[in-house]
């Protein structure tokens, strides 16, 4: 998750690497390269522990290089100049996944509460 703020306050008393997600703050809260290619590395390192390969559709965003090191991941981009064409994101769908992701991460955030599987910052 991408966020503009290094510490929402609604994390106020929760230590932020003790959550069951990745949390990155940026100014404009949008990828960049790095972020990208930290965060695919860590995934490339879990789907390789857990013996599983995936496909993952990409589209051609500066953020988004081609990393020729990733052992678990195989990453495809789709063509140039077709976002509204054929990018399933670009066809309505942003809104919904969004809404869906973010209603997940706050369950699990909960969910590790409850079950003291995140720390406290106090």
């Amino acid at each position: 998750m991408i966020n503009k703020s290094k510490k929402p306050r609604c994390f106020k008393n929760i230590k932020m690497n003790t959550l069951p997600i990745t949390y990155c703050s940026k100014q404009n809260a949008w990828m960049t390269r790095t972020i990208f290619q930290e965060w695919i590395s860590k995934r490339d390192s879990v789907l390789g522990e857990n013996c599983r390969k995936i496909l993952l559709l990409l589209n051609n965003c500066p953020a988004h290089p081609r990393i020729s090191t990733l052992t678990n991941i195989r990453l495809e981009f789709l063509p140039a100049n077709t976002t509204s064409l054929i990018q399933p994101l670009d066809q309505g769908i942003i809104m919904n996944l969004k809404y869906f992701y973010r209603q997940e991460v706050v369950q699990k955030t909960i969910a590790g509460i409850d079950d003291n599987l995140v720390s406290s910052s106090a």
